[in-house]
C-alpha cells in the first residue's frame, strides 16, 4: 500500500511531463506500426490546394464557434466584447496542447474570464462549460444527421450500429435537456426554491438559476448558438475531409459523409483521454474509424493501408489545428504576464460570486 501511495503521489507531482511522455509514446507507436503506409502516402506528395482549403475552412469554423461563446457571455449581461472572446478563445485553443484531454484549454479559458469579471465569476466560468455542451450536442447532431447519407453496408456494420445508438441517444437526450432547461417552470419550481435556501451552496445555486432565467429571456440567442454550432462542426468535419484528400488517401479513406459520421466519435473519445490535445489517442481512433469504413466497403484496400491513411489524415488535421493554435500562442506570449497575474489573482481571491438581480418570483 505504501508503494502504491508513493507511486500515485509521484504520478500527480510529475503528470505535467508524464502526460507528454504518454502522448508521444502513443504517437511513436502509430508511426512505427504504420511506417510503410505513411511512407507510401508521403511519396505521393501532398495536395497543397486541398490542405489550404482545410486550413481556411477549419479556421473560419473555429472562429465561428468563438463567436458562439461571445453570444453566451453577452446574454448574461457581462461587460464583454467580440475582441475579448477571440482573445481568450484563441488562448484557450492554444492551451489545448497543454491541458489534459482534447478540451484542456477550456479550463484556462474559464479561469481567465472568471478573473476578468468583477462579479458573478462562477457564472462567467460556467459559460465555457455551456459552450462546450452546445458544441458536443451539435457534433452529435451532425453525426446523427449524416446517417441518412450513408451506404447501407456501413450502417449494417456492428460497430457503427452501436455508435449510431450512442449518437442518437446523445442527440435526443441533449435536445430534451436543453428544452427542459428553457422551460419557464423549471427554475421557478418548488424544488428549486428549496435548493436556493440551502446553506452554503444556496447562493451558488441561486446564481445558476438566475443565469438560466436570463437565457430563458433570450431564447433566440441559444437557438442561434445551436445553429452556429451545427454550421461550425459541418465546417470542421469538412476540413477533415479535405485533409484526407490532401494526403491523397484515395480509396483508403471514407467519403465525405463517412467522415461526418465517424470522425465525431473520434473527437469525443479523445476528450476523455488525459493527454495533451488527445495526441496519439485521436490519431488511433481515426485509424480505427477508417478501418471500420474499409470493412463495411468490402475491404477495397488492406486493413493496414486504411488505418495508415487514418493516421496520416489525423496528422494533417493536427497540423491545421497547430497553425490555428499559433494565433493563440501569439496572444498568450504577448500578454503572458497579464495572464499569469489574472490566474494568480483568481486563486487568491475568496468568493466573488454575487447573485444577479433577476427575480425568482412568478
Amino acid at each position: 500500500m505504501h508503494a502504491i501511495k508513493l507511486a500515485i503521489r509521484v504520478l500527480k507531482e510529475n503528470w505535467f511531463w508524464l502526460k507528454w511522455l504518454v502522448a508521444l509514446s502513443f504517437l511513436a507507436y502509430l508511426f512505427y506500426a504504420y511506417r510503410v503506409q505513411l511512407a507510401n502516402l508521403l511519396a505521393r506528395r501532398p495536395d497543397w490546394t486541398q490542405f489550404s482549403l482545410a486550413v481556411l475552412v477549419v479556421a473560419a469554423s473555429i472562429t465561428l464557434t468563438f463567436y458562439r461563446w461571445y453570444l453566451l457571455v453577452w446574454a448574461q449581461d457581462f461587460p464583454f466584447t467580440v475582441k475579448d472572446a477571440l482573445r481568450l478563445s484563441f488562448i484557450g485553443y492554444a492551451c489545448n496542447f497543454i491541458g489534459p484531454g482534447a478540451a484542456g484549454g477550456d479550463l484556462i479559458k474559464a479561469g481567465l474570464i472568471a478573473t476578468e469579471q468583477t462579479s458573478r465569476k462562477g457564472i462567467a466560468a460556467a459559460t465555457v462549460l455551456l459552450d462546450r455542451i452546445l458544441g458536443v450536442l451539435a457534433l452529435f447532431m451532425v453525426g446523427a444527421f449524416s446517417m441518412f447519407f450513408q451506404p447501407p453496408a456501413l450502417l449494417a456494420h456492428p460497430v457503427v450500429k452501436t455508435y449510431l445508438a450512442v449518437l442518437w441517444i446523445g442527440t435526443v437526450g441533449g435536445a430534451v435537456g436543453l428544452l427542459v432547461v428553457l422551460h419557464p417552470a423549471v427554475p421557478r419550481s418548488g424544488a428549486m426554491r428549496r435548493l436556493v435556501r440551502l446553506p452554503k451552496v444556496g447562493p451558488m445555486i441561486a446564481g445558476l438559476v438566475n443565469a438560466v432565467l436570463l437565457y430563458q429571456s433570450r431564447r433566440r440567442v441559444l437557438v442561434f448558438c445551436v445553429i452556429i454550432s451545427i454550421v461550425g462542426h459541418f465546417g470542421m468535419l469538412s476540413g477533415f475531409y479535405f485533409c484526407s484528400r490532401a494526403v491523397q488517401a484515395g480509396a483508403a479513406a471514407p467519403g465525405y459523409w463517412g467522415h461526418l459520421l465517424l470522425i465525431p466519435g473520434a473527437e469525443v473519445g479523445a476528450v476523455f483521454i488525459p493527454v495533451p490535445a488527445g495526441l496519439g489517442a485521436f490519431e488511433g481512433l481515426v485509424a480505427r474509424s477508417y478501418q471500420v469504413a474499409n470493412e463495411a466497403a468490402g475491404m477495397p484496400v488492406p486493413a493496414a493501408a486504411a488505418e495508415g491513411a487514418g493516421v496520416a489524415t489525423a496528422l494533417a488535421y493536427r497540423v491545421v489545428s497547430m497553425l490555428i493554435a499559433a494565433v493563440g500562442g501569439a496572444y498568450y506570449f504577448a500578454a503572458r504576464s497579464e495572464i499569469d497575474r489574472a490566474l494568480k489573482r483568481g486563486r487568491d481571491e475568496q468568493g466573488g460570486d454575487t447573485v444577479p438581480a433577476v427575480s425568482l418570483q412568478n
